[in-house]
């Protein structure tokens, strides 16, 4: 067998090699520490796994290139690779079998490559390691070599060029600090383009010939990622890391609903063409960048990329030492939430505070046998999607504006449970905090998908239920998981769905025509004992109305696709778009309340108005939602109608999506609603902190929210994005009434929360205690 094709062979073997101990979820020492970081860290684990295959290729395909480097026919090479492959496949079967791992597959590794290169100098005379040897290697250093100024430098810029922009929406610093950060960022984006350029060199240099295509066709994946990186901040304000972690291989298997999740009107064939088109074009441009240079005869001893390093992580060092001193301890941190990679031993603390708390599962509806309700009357429920508060104006929803202030419960701030509409749905409809809607996720599967607990309760009280959606309910999960995939929970779950007459309608055409079709049931049926949810989404993105509907914004936005980086006039006119579809989406609420009103049924109803989620417009930096627990992601108009001989209710300032069913239930109970959930009644009156969480936190990495009375806590925790309730939080800002709030202790943190919010910690947790800094650990 030739010799340059054992070196291939060796080369791939030594690439999956690598990637073994991510595949096997090896665990190294007693800290079990694992290059396979958990299911939630699907971005991490391509990184990972670039990294892993690179090394081992390096070091075998380094192995091989040194076994040849004599006379081939005199030191038998071609056999000694050859006992090398056979090697690889034993090393290789016994780490993805597990008879070793950890560190023991490593150790296991480089034995065999000492034994081989003994082997080979003892039996076969292999020229053994000299002095000239360390000379020369500080010789190839020294040389100059053909280099790909281009692509290097091209890399360089592009990375500042997002670092710049990264740095400008950086609104809560000042200039000096912009300034700073900057000369922070030119140091560590030096030492990572001389990094690459080395992994670059030294993967080639020992590689077979055909294999630096495949390398730089890989590299090419690097500038590809800054530019979606670029733009997916600027447009859902998170990094393409935290984008794919959320993401998911789940997500990857189910892209088509993920897409139409996110408003991408987009097959998944057309998505794998423009991805395939986008990668194939800047390989182009890569292997045009290697012709230039290569034409210009751009050259460069590898010694100064060593120095480039070097420079850059002093560099860094020194501005974070210096900046330790005269930063704002809140603004530091927020540079390390900001840029996913700084390269320095000096960091700020992870946190304000730090706790090891254990979760409330709030399981009082999972405990319940039986609901014993006073009072049935129709109950109605409508989400309206992407609804934030402040939409709710006379100029925007003049009929739900009125609805608020004079026929429902009087609310003062309205928040959702959620950044999303799975989890904002999952708070409302089950009563839990959308912390556990992953567990409860896998439970329903598990179980063939039963549907929630409450339908079941209110089905064995004798409701009729139905739902009314206008779009999919296959998003994350949505339809089986709440409403079941059997036909005996609900006596209808209508959505978009091929053999329904709206299937395939414009969406606001399909809702017309539900909200007709959801009168027209109701005037055929008894008063009292039903339940209907419906969903109206044209102020989702893309914000779309009825091609008849009279615009309250008539100039407004036109495109389909906003700017990432929009103008001021921009962001206005899109703006206007969300208002008209928010108008039209009143006008339909106005219909309905106005058809209950003149066939008698409204006064004996229980109407309930309220957004999934709010909806950000360059607020923070991005559009949309799933970004942040900022305001205009979670505040939310909350508009609830009780029947009129109860009359509007008490006065409540923080209402939450959680109180929505302990309301309900506590007066179909007449005051005997279940114990143990995450709400409180609105019937009560009582104050009350409110408790947002969410998967997506986007740059602000910030996973729960807790507030009340204009006092907030922010709190995150390691791979927050799986969505599941951790035992260690870390508390990342307490914001007060007039703006950040910083303590000298820990404690001071602790008992602020217990004055300020004092139902939270022992609502949400059962067990809240201080922990030292990790740092300190």
């Amino acid at each position: 067998m030739p010799f340059a094709l054992l070196h291939s062979i060796v080369w791939v073997c030594g690439l999956l090699l690598g990637v073994i101990p991510v595949i096997k979820h090896h665990r190294f020492g007693a800290d079990e520490l694992s290059l396979y970081l958990g299911p939630s860290y699907f971005g991490s684990h391509i990184l990972i796994m670039l990294g892993a295959a690179a090394v081992g290729s390096m070091v075998w395909g380094g192995l091989a290139r040194w076994l040849g480097s004599g006379d081939r026919e005199a030191i038998h090479s071609t056999m000694w690779l050859k006992v090398t492959l056979a090697a690889q496949v034993l090393v290789g079967v016994m780490g993805a079998c597990n008879v070793v791992t950890g560190y023991g597959y490593l150790a296991l590794w480089f034995g065999v490559i000492v034994a081989i290169s003994a082997g080979a100098m003892k039996l076969s005379r292999h020229p053994k390691p000299t002095i000239n040897d360390f000379r020369s290697a500080v010789a190839w250093m020294r040389r100059p070599k053909p280099w790909n100024a281009l692509f290097f430098l091209a890399l360089y810029l592009l990375l500042m060029w997002h670092n710049l922009y990264l740095i400008e929406r950086m609104t809560e610093i000042d200039g000096w600090h912009k300034l700073s950060l900057f000369v922070n960022r030119a140091f560590s984006q030096l030492a990572l383009t001389g990094g690459f350029y080395f992994v670059i060199q030294l993967s080639i240099q020992n590689g077979p010939l055909w294999s630096r295509k495949v390398i730089w066709s890989l590299a090419t994946l690097a500038p590809i990622a800054i530019v979606l990186d670029h733009f997916i901040v600027g447009f859902w304000n998170q990094t393409l890391l935290d984008f794919l972690n959320n993401f998911g291989w789940d997500g990857l298997m189910n892209l088509e609903e993920e897409l139409r999740g996110g408003g991408v009107e987009m097959s998944v064939p057309a998505a794998v063409a423009l991805g395939l088109a986008v990668f194939f074009g800047a390989c182009a441009l890569t292997w045009a960048t290697i012709w230039i240079s290569h034409k210009v005869r751009f050259r460069m001893a590898p010694v100064w990329a060593l120095l480039a390093i070097a420079l850059g992580f002093f560099g860094a060092a020194i501005e974070q030492t210096v900046g330790r001193e005269w930063k704002a301890r809140r603004s530091w941190m927020q540079e390390y939430n900001e840029f996913s990679v700084m390269i320095s031993p000096v960091r700020p603390p992870e946190g304000l505070a730090y706790f090891d708390v254990k979760f409330r599962d709030h399981a009082g509806l999972q405990e319940l046998d039986a609901l014993k309700l006073e009072r049935k009357p129709d109950i109605y429920v409508i989400f309206l999607e992407s609804l934030r508060a402040d939409a709710l104006t006379p100029e925007v929803t003049p009929f739900l504006y009125q609805f608020k202030s004079r026929e429902c419960q009087p609310i003062g701030r309205g928040w959702s449970s959620s950044n999303g509409t799975h989890l904002g749905w999952f708070g409302t409809l089950s009563g839990q905090v959308p912390i556990h809607w992953e567990d409860e996720r896998d439970e329903a599967r598990e179980q063939g998908w039963p549907g929630l607990r409450t339908f079941h309760l209110f089905k064995d009280a004798g409701y009729k239920m139905r739902v009314h959606a206008a779009s999919e309910l296959e998003f994350r999960d949505m339809g089986p998981h709440f409403f079941s995939t059997g036909d005996e929970l609900f006596e209808a779950v209508r959505e978009n769905v091929e053999g329904d007459p709206i299937f395939g309608l414009p969406l606001p055409e399909r809702e017309r025509v539900l909200m007709e079709d959801l009168k027209a049931q109701i005037a055929g049926r008894p008063v009292g004992g039903h339940l209907d949810i419906v969903a109206i989404d044209s102020p989702h993105f893309m914000y779309t109305w009825h091609e008849d509907f009279e615009l309250p914004f008539p100039d407004y936005y036109e495109s389909r696709y906003f700017p990432a980086f929009p103008s001021d006039e921009e962001v206005r006119l899109v703006k206007n778009k969300y208002f008209n579809s928010v108008a039209w989406a009143d006008h339909l609420v106005e219909g309905f309340c106005q058809f209950l009103k003149e066939s008698g049924r409204y006064d004996d109803s229980i109407v309930i108005v309220l957004g999934d989620h709010g909806e950000e417009f360059q607020d923070h930096g991005g559009w949309l939602h799933v970004s942040s627990l900022e305001d205009e992601q979670v505040r939310v108009p909350m508009m609830i109608k009780w029947p009129a001989s109860y009359g509007r209710g008490p006065l409540v300032d923080d209402a939450s999506q959680l109180d929505v069913l302990p309301s309900l239930l506590d007066y179909l109970t007449d005051g005997n609603p279940p114990k143990d959930m995450a709400g409180i009644s609105l019937l009560s009156g009582e104050g009350r902190s409110i408790v947002a969480t969410t998967a997506q936190g986007g740059s602000t990495r910030e996973a729960m929210l807790l507030s009340r009375d204009g006092y907030k806590a922010y709190f995150t925790w390691p791979s927050y994005w799986n969505g599941r309730p951790t035992d260690q939080i870390t508390l990342s800002r307490f914001i007060g009434p007039e703006g950040d709030i910083e303590f000298d202790t820990e404690a001071e943190y602790l008992e602020a929360m217990r004055k300020h919010m004092p139902d939270a910690l022992d609502r949400f947790f059962l067990r809240v205690e201080l922990r030292r800094d990790p740092a300190e650990e």
